[in-house]
């Protein structure tokens, strides 16, 4: 097998469609490979070209023609930078792929992880955790999985939660496998304990962590009993494969986070209590030792927009905090209360609800059963004095039912006063419930 060979800038490289690009310079190196910046010949477009060390392959045609046939698939979705042109295959000599170029603005996962970059809101925040979730739902519904989903995979705009998925490479139709088991730290247990080769369920596991490490920045799993002197191959095992325990494991204490080093596990107290249940089933010891209880992409879907329409500023402080519906929600050193919520019809069976306070969101989502839109509002929550109200943003009209039966609508830029037990027609049998809290 030939030698590496690095590419010079203004080289030219043969692609397999029959075109040309043209090397500009590096962008970055890796173990896999060289990056390199590019230009297509044909179209003058700047392109990232990944060019790979082909002595880590045992098999570097097979590599090759799975890239190839990725390619011919196509991205399951925008949130991908999906390889685009192979180069062309010249029996063992370095080949490579030509892929988008990361926008400017956004921010490696791993720097919001190390406190290097923030999100500018909490909204933006959810969002980078809905479109994460949106990418994984296309992929696998696509046939695809990922296999080696870790922090290094997402680069994310802090200003909108906008996520762009890197290194692509090794995801595989389902059946079919990479030669790479994944990241330590991001293999669903099984996988480290050797039961079973990568596919959408663990995926799903490896998802969980990522979303948890979003919003909690700490490690689902690494608490009390992780806290030795250096994590060996054997602890490795032990601890994420055959004796995992969540930090916060709602009957097993014994792994919890550790003062003073795991500080950012404070953060779990702010989140509502939909979400907490919603990591204590994924990290649960059924989810942990069989696989079985992780949550689907679409009942994440539900849980973040659920999150996402809880955001609001505190009425005593100001600060934004996520709202429980129904119970009161830590902020600072008080405690608030809405005063009800709306009640949407389940999804997935799950519970839909929007407290009633001040700045409130519904998005397209609430008010269509069809739609996942989680940018296109729809309505906002109102307050003055002594009372809330929902302003109408869709361009449809509603149909308020009293709880006397008498019968109102409301068109696009009215508002209309919320009262116990009114019932919303928003259309198309979308429908929410005033419910007031005792």
């Amino acid at each position: 097998m030939s030698e590496f060979v690095r590419l010079q800038k203004d080289q030219q490289i043969n692609l397999a469609d029959g075109g040309t690009a043209t090397v500009i310079g590096k962008l970055g190196e890796g173990g896999q490979g060289v990056v390199y910046r590019v230009r297509l010949d044909d179209t003058g477009e700047e392109k990232a070209l990944k060019w790979y060390f082909v002595s880590n392959f045992n098999n570097p045609r097979k590599f090759y023609d799975h890239l190839a046939e990725n390619i011919e698939v196509g991205s399951p979705s925008s949130s991908f930078v999906w390889p685009e042109k192979l180069t062309v295959w010249n029996y063992d000599a370095p080949f490579g792929y030509v892929m988008p170029i990361m926008p400017k603005g956004y921010e490696s996962f791993s720097k919001f992880l190390n406190a290097k970059a923030y999100f500018n809101s909490a909204n933006a925040m959810v969002n980078a955790g809905l479109n994460m979730v949106s990418a994984f739902k296309a992929l696998h519904y696509k046939g695809y999985n990922y296999q080696d989903l870790n922090d290094g995979n997402f680069t994310i705009d802090p200003n909108t939660g906008k996520v762009l998925i890197c290194d692509n490479d090794n995801v595989m139709g389902h059946g079919q496998y990479s030669g790479v088991l994944g990241k330590a730290r991001y293999m669903a247990p099984e996988v480290v304990r050797g039961d079973k080769q990568p596919d959408k369920l663990t995926d799903r596991y490896s998802l969980a962590v990522i979303l948890f490490m979003l919003f909690i920045g700490e490690h689902p799993l690494e608490g009390q009993k992780t806290n030795v002197p250096a994590l060996t191959n054997k602890y490795d095992k032990k601890f994420f494969g055959t004796e995992p325990l969540f930090i916060f494991d709602a009957k097993d204490k014994s792994n919890a986070p550790v003062p003073g080093l795991h500080r950012n596990a404070g953060m779990w107290k702010y989140f509502p209590s939909f979400v907490k249940e919603a990591f204590q089933k994924s990290f649960s010891q059924e989810s942990l030792l069989s696989g079985r209880g992780r949550l689907l992409e679409e009942e994440w879907f539900n849980v973040l927009m659920r999150l996402k329409s809880s955001i609001v500023k505190c009425p005593n402080c100001g600060e934004e905090i996520f709202m429980e519906s129904d119970r009161e929600t830590v902020c600072n050193s008080h405690k608030v209360k809405p005063v009800g919520y709306l009640n949407f019809a389940k999804r997935s069976n799950q519970a839909v609800t929007v407290p009633i306070v001040g700045g409130a969101v519904l998005y397209d989502y609430h008010v269509n059963s069809a739609s996942e839109d989680f940018e296109k509002i729809a309505a906002v929550i109102k307050e003055k004095p002594g009372k809330f109200g929902l302003e109408n943003k869709t361009n449809r009209n509603w149909l308020i039912t009293a709880p006397s039966g008498k019968t109102t609508t409301k068109q696009t830029g009215e508002t209309l006063v919320l009262g116990a037990n009114f019932k919303i027609d928003f259309g198309g049998g979308n429908i929410a419930t005033v419910v007031v809290n005792s």
